[in-house]
């Protein structure tokens, strides 16, 4: 089961009660197989879920100062290949709060909490219909101390390019220009929270190869943006979520868009949950690099984060079942379904996986 947790708890996750002289291993292996059928063809493949190694510590350095640090890597135990950059930091914690400096989820996704019931899984994570899910580099982020249940997030992102380098944008020389702050609230049963971000394309250029000669598109001066609020009630044996998500484009791919989704699970017996998701948008998630692509523009943005625009509708529904072994061993089997207006046939998957944490 992934456990999203606030960027506010990371920073337990990094520094536990007993100061460590040693680091700590830890890791996930997610292999699942999966049917997966687009209408046309049916295919069998078996695949790793973004499994993942690190290492983890702390130190402390006295009046109540601790240095933290977190190394995550991707790897990929169906295929060859090296290892791929997570979440990753170092930082200070104490009665202030904690920094922390390098690469990290987002606050906007990691305000999801537990909503996300279908985690990780290539046809079920809400990645697929909204919008913000982003993990990046760069990254200045503050967490205050707990406030009565309240935790406010924030992050800076700074762009690292001038006007004289040649990527096609620049002007991007700020500690602020892309940010993201939530506020996330858990007391009890309740978890929710409120999230935004902003982003500066900066001067924003690209070049069109379908003219002859290529064309110059100017994309620049475009302020895209993102808020979402997310809801999710822990009954004890049940839990139930909404999320709502509104995109602001400001012209850059299409109209605003606005995306919704509901999610929960029943525990059947202590050992075994029943589960459920449906996402609704009005247009699907891409990359900033693959929406340009699909312009057929040739360019790059900094940073290349989850966006979406146009009108081109989307749902995305999930059922499954898990039992889990232990608290670290748990197999699951789900089917998901996946429809979108310009498509004329909708996507499924038949899954079953085995998830061992360590």
């Amino acid at each position: 089961m992934k456990k999203v947790l606030p960027l506010a708890i990371a920073a337990a996750l990094v520094a536990p009660a007993a100061a460590m002289a040693d680091a700590t291993v830890f890791g996930k292996v997610h292999m699942i197989v999966q049917d997966y059928d687009n209408g046309s063809d049916s295919v069998w493949s078996t695949d790793s879920v973004f499994s993942r190694v690190g290492v983890k510590g702390s130190e402390d350095l006295g009046d109540g100062l601790k240095a933290v640090y977190h190394l995550e890597f991707g790897v990929n135990p169906d295929a060859s290949g090296g290892l791929s950059n997570r979440n990753q930091f170092v930082g200070l914690a104490g009665g202030f709060g904690t920094f922390l400096a390098g690469r990290h989820d987002t606050p906007l996704k990691m305000s999801q909490g537990k909503f996300d019931e279908f985690g990780d899984l290539p046809w079920g994570d809400i990645t697929r219909v909204m919008p913000g899910e982003d993990r990046l580099g760069n990254v200045l982020a503050y967490v205050s101390p707990n406030l009565s249940g309240l935790t406010i997030v924030g992050a800076a992102v700074a762009g690292e390019r001038g006007d004289n380098q040649s990527a096609a944008n620049s002007d991007l020389t700020g500690l602020f220009d892309h940010y993201s702050i939530a506020g996330l609230y858990s007391n009890g049963p309740i978890f929710a929270s409120l999230a935004y971000n902003g982003y500066d394309t900066g001067n924003l250029h690209v070049s069109d190869p379908s003219t002859t000669p290529a064309t110059d598109v100017d994309l620049s001066g475009y302020s895209p943006s993102i808020l979402r609020a997310t809801f999710v009630w822990d009954g004890g044996n049940w839990q139930a979520g909404a999320m709502y998500s509104k995109m602001s484009t400001d012209d850059l791919s299409g109209d605003d868009v606005t995306s919704w989704g509901l999610s929960g699970h029943f525990m059947v017996t202590a050992n075994d949950k029943v589960k459920a998701q449906y996402l609704s948008g009005d247009a699907p998630v891409y990359k900033v690099s693959d929406l340009l692509d699909q312009a057929d523009l040739v360019g790059s943005f900094s940073p290349d984060i989850n966006i979406t625009g146009g009108d081109d509708q989307v749902d995305m529904w999930i059922i499954g079942y898990e039992h889990a072994f232990s608290k670290r061993t748990y197999v699951h089997v789900g089917y998901t379904s996946y429809s979108q207006d310009s498509i004329a046939d909708d996507q499924s998957a038949f899954f079953g996986g085995l998830v061992h944490s360590f």
